[in-house]
């Protein structure tokens, strides 16, 4: 239909749709080389974001990877919907294979339950620095300058 009000509703909401994912990807998805991209003698950026700008996605026919649709090289490969729902950086990728995705699955595992600092370690910090410094929160005006 031309016009009704729930199909001008529907068109409004994808311009928005667009324009956020836009503003998403500008901010979090692309990569801007700098100092830390070429340390140690490095000619090419170590992120390994690059590689070749592809107009279609095409399927490996050795590893039956897929080379997903790209067409900006300084961007990881993405989902507009994902970008959308999680409102950050994501890099969506071909999973082809068993071993592809147990590395993946130990990955995140690793990541998720990586032991952290504790809690009582980060209070007990704090409660040493504020009794080795008791004198300088409760002290007079010219110990507060003397420990700027």
């Amino acid at each position: 239909c031309e016009g009704c009000f729930n199909c001008t509703l529907l068109g409004v909401w994808w311009h928005k749709f667009k324009h956020s994912v836009d503003d998403l990807l500008w901010r979090s998805n692309v990569h801007k080389c700098g100092d830390n991209c070429y340390t140690n003698g490095q000619e090419s950026c170590k992120s390994l974001i690059g590689g070749l700008a592809t107009k279609e996605m095409i399927v490996d026919p050795e590893s039956g990877a897929l080379n997903m649709k790209k067409g900006e090289i300084q961007m990881n490969t993405l989902t507009p919907l994902l970008t959308y729902l999680l409102r950050c950086n994501t890099d969506v990728t071909s999973l082809p294979s068993g071993t592809a995705i147990k590395a993946v699955v130990a990955y995140v595992t690793e990541y998720v339950t990586k032991p952290g600092l504790k809690t009582y370690c980060i209070f007990d910090t704090i409660c040493s620095v504020f009794d080795r410094n008791s004198e300088l929160i409760e002290g007079t005006g010219k110990q507060h300058k003397k420990a700027r």
